[in-house]
């Protein structure tokens, strides 16, 4: 039986895309840097990758280097990343992107760690919230 409540061809973030996906933020000396770990691959198959704007940058150009515990424009880009890579899906990215970096990316502390499935959650949570609430 179909959802009713998300039209058709919607992705639904109920489930991570990989749950054992692990993003870590670090900032030495003023340099942001944005690994993932995923814990269901081997160390020889690009694990850990360094997550980069290039992608991102490509679906909205805020700022060639990503920064955080700011809603400014590094962690605009970041914020963006994080979505994208997550969901698969640009236009879902640029839907939540500044809300995202508002209540998520500028509360981040300088070194993070977060789960993909926390930031999937989170748009679970958004994308099905109901109108006016």
């Amino acid at each position: 039986m179909a959802d009713w409540r998300r039209p058709e061809g919607t992705p639904d973030f109920r489930e991570a895309r990989r749950p054992t996906r692990v993003y870590q933020g670090s900032c030495e000396s003023a340099i942001f840097n944005v690994t993932d770990l995923d814990s269901a691959l081997g160390q020889d198959q690009g694990n850990p990758r360094s997550l980069e704007p290039g992608a991102s940058r490509e679906v909205r150009d805020c700022s060639p280097l990503f920064c955080w515990g700011d809603a400014g424009d590094g962690s605009r880009q970041l914020a963006l990343a994080l979505l994208l890579d997550v969901s698969g899906d640009a236009t879902t990215a640029l839907r939540w992107f500044e809300l995202f970096t508002e209540k998520y990316v500028r509360r981040l502390a300088p070194s993070w760690t977060v789960p993909e499935l926390d930031i999937a959650l989170w748009l679970h949570c958004f994308e099905n919230a109901r109108q006016g609430a």
